[in-house]
């Protein structure tokens, strides 16, 4: 016989299945009671931090870059290119020998001026070379680009930057440096709290913030009038990281 049958039967029979119900655990009050009213996984549920670090090195450039162009006027356009590969292999002769040079011969443009009659300027064909120099030593560089200017090439940029493996070298010691700001920002954090940080649940560095190019243009303008090597000191520079980190913290007993 089922229990509902039984309920079904008598009053006599409702209140005689009271015990047996209790007795069974399947009284809704009983079975109420059965259930922990406070969960120990809810009251002692993580509590996590988010925090952002950072770490900056300072380092002196060590990379010095000249760009140059050639440029020719003439009445055809063989006879203006002509001029400009002179003139770019003369200075790609000249730089080459120079230990640690790098040289770039890059965008070259050829187009037809119509001219202007009531300036007095006639129809020419124009040729334009563009040169980058680049050096790990400013000594070797510098002299250099007095000899250019001097063989008509037009400097118009000299800047001093780090190099890609020494960018690359501090931007790992910047983020060591984060890394550990991170730690001491979260214990500090996880005292304030009367907390201890358990564990770590995520982190991500961001190197972005690359330092720019130191530009140079003030001292080359006042070479290239002078026809002397320019001077190009070279101030230090910041590379910073950047560490984001989630953190889970618990009671220190736990």
């Amino acid at each position: 016989m089922s229990i509902i049958q039984l309920w079904s039967r008598t009053r006599r029979g409702r209140i005689a299945l009271l015990p047996l119900l209790m007795a069974t655990g399947l009284h809704p009050v009983a079975a109420r009671a059965q259930r922990p009213l406070f969960s120990p996984a809810a009251a002692t549920a993580a509590t996590t931090l988010d925090l952002s670090a950072t770490g900056t090195v300072q380092a002196q450039p060590d990379e010095l870059t000249a760009v140059f162009y050639a440029e020719s006027h003439a009445d055809t356009a063989a006879a203006a290119q002509a001029q400009v590969n002179t003139q770019v292999g003369k200075a790609i002769a000249l730089a080459t020998p120079v230990e640690g040079m790098g040289v770039n011969a890059e965008s070259y443009v050829v187009h037809h001026d119509d001219g202007d009659p009531r300036q007095n300027r006639r129809p020419q064909w124009i040729a334009r070379q563009t040169i980058r120099l680049t050096a790990h030593d400013g000594k070797g560089l510098l002299p250099l680009i007095g000899q250019l200017q001097g063989d008509n090439l037009v400097l118009t940029r000299l800047d001093w930057s780090l190099s890609t493996a020494r960018r690359t070298e501090l931007t790992r010691r910047a983020e060591t440096l984060a890394l550990q700001d991170m730690q001491q920002r979260a214990e500090a954090a996880a005292s304030t709290l009367k907390l201890k940080v358990a564990s770590i649940r995520s982190v991500t560095l961001d190197d972005q913030n690359f330092p720019r190019p130191i530009p140079m243009m003030m001292m080359a303008r006042a070479a290239s009038a002078e026809i002397t090597p320019p001077e190009a000191p070279a101030s230090m520079q910041d590379v910073t990281a950047t560490a984001h980190a989630t953190l889970v913290l618990q009671q220190p007993g736990e």
